[in-house]
């Protein structure tokens, strides 16, 4: 299998024959000025802004205006589920959910202008994915154990985070579908990424997993085998003998078995081609 090629690993269009990957590990939706006004400060200096640089970059290769928008209107542009850094970064500092909430229309925004641009620039079919229960993920677990913040009965998900992931996704809808009705004719498809994985936390052996969800391959210790101190890839740190039973591959990032079983929800799922006012986000 290809992937598309990172950014920084190309120089030439022949190196992106097959794409080309923007993501830069820690970076966030809003720049740094956003995170100064805040007194915060982002894991690293880039953000979105950064990435509609590179893109248009990329697009600069292709030669002429003209070979730019030919090679845009045949690409399939893919926004990840870019936010969750920001919220991060705002936790990690121990700012109140009431503050963190207030990120989410600013986050959106930064993204629809970003999905203005390639738009913009000739694209034609444009999938939004949407966050992941933010709740069930190891990393938030522990950096809010012993906050007193509710866990759900049914899962140990941590409610109010699942609730802001509900609240993001709510809000990437209805900018899907403004943009929709701004730019007739294009494809611009949201993907639930939610209700999946809500669907594994809450039956994990029906969908092949192992009985613990919350818990990471590898990491550290302690009750979801995730510290932020001891990250996986440091020396001592062992991964599980069975990936494929986890949700969790670091604390941070999903296992190939649950990006498999979330890509193929999202392309068996009618919430691509559906009216988002219909759509319901499960519950977790």
């Amino acid at each position: 299998m290809s992937y598309p090629k990172p950014y920084f690993a190309g120089e030439a269009a022949a190196d992106f024959q097959r794409g080309v990957n923007f993501a830069f590990s820690g970076s966030t939706a809003l720049g740094p000025e956003f995170f100064k006004s805040r007194g915060l400060t982002p894991f690293v200096p880039l953000s979105l802004a950064n990435q509609t640089a590179w893109f248009k970059k990329v697009l600069q290769l292709a030669g002429s205006v003209h070979e730019q928008r030919k090679l845009t209107s045949k690409s399939l542009v893919m926004m990840g589920e870019i936010g969750i850094n920001d919220y991060l970064v705002a936790l990690m500092a121990k700012r109140t959910g009431e503050e963190v909430r207030t990120f989410v229309p600013h986050i959106v925004g930064a993204i629809s202008s970003l999905l203005t641009e390639v738009i913009g620039a000739g694209a034609r079919t444009v999938v939004v994915r949407g966050m992941i229960p933010l709740g069930c993920q190891p990393i938030f677990l522990v950096l809010l154990e012993g906050t007193g913040a509710d866990h759900g009965r049914e899962t140990g998900c941590l409610t109010w985070l699942n609730d802001l992931a509900k609240l993001h996704n709510r809000a990437l809808m209805r900018m899907v579908s403004d943009l929709r009705r701004a730019h007739p004719g294009r494809a611009i498809l949201y993907a639930d990424q939610y209700s999946p994985v809500a669907a594994i936390v809450r039956s994990p052996r029906k969908y092949g997993f192992g009985d613990r969800p919350l818990v990471a391959c590898c990491g550290g210790s302690g009750t979801y085998n995730f510290t932020l101190t001891t990250f996986c890839g440091v020396p001592g740190v062992a991964a599980c003998a069975d990936p494929s039973k986890y949700v969790s591959w670091d604390g941070i990032h999903m296992t190939d078995a649950a990006n498999r079983n979330v890509a193929g929800a999202v392309l068996r799922s009618t919430i691509l081609r559906q009216p988002l006012d219909k759509v319901e986000l499960a519950s977790s």
